[in-house]
């Protein structure tokens, strides 16, 4: 039986689109830039949303790597990806407002990997992040109003 432990936050907008996300004894502030009505105090939704793919990838890489006795020096996760700014914006009906793909580039330094090993250890480490899984299978969103 799985064990399963339930994760939540709750998010304040209460001006332009400053977003604020209380988490423990942290305050994650979104925002947008000035071009579009934000005061530029974070970062965008969309850029912390890859920001997010990049540090579980290498939270989860530390795990990984600890439990299979590797060293890892150093690691870089580049996260690009394209938007239909359109369709955000609503300009367009056509298309999708969400990402048509996510490129992850890795650079990882250990001297117990080669290319291949290297590779294998990522795969291992996406199958077991929840941030990447979580996109990688279109986990359903469930709106409702309170």
């Amino acid at each position: 039986m799985p064990r399963l432990k339930t994760y939540s936050v709750t998010t304040a907008v209460s001006q332009g689109p400053k977003a604020v996300t209380p988490i423990y004894k942290h305050e994650l502030i979104m925002d947008q830039p000035p071009a579009a009505g934000g005061t530029d105090e974070g970062p965008t939704p969309v850029d912390a949303f890859l920001a997010t793919i990049g540090s579980c990838l290498g939270t989860i890489s530390r795990i990984v790597a600890k439990q299979q006795g590797i060293t890892l020096e150093k690691m870089t996760f580049i996260v690009s990806g394209e938007i239909d700014v359109d369709v955000l914006l609503g300009r367009s009906d056509e298309g999708r407002a969400g990402f048509t793909n996510i490129n992850i580039e890795a650079d990882l330094e250990s001297p117990e990997l080669d290319a291949q090993g290297k590779l294998a250890f990522l795969e291992e480490v996406d199958r077991r992040c929840p941030v990447s899984e979580t996109v990688l299978n279109g986990t359903a969103l469930n709106l409702s109003i309170s």
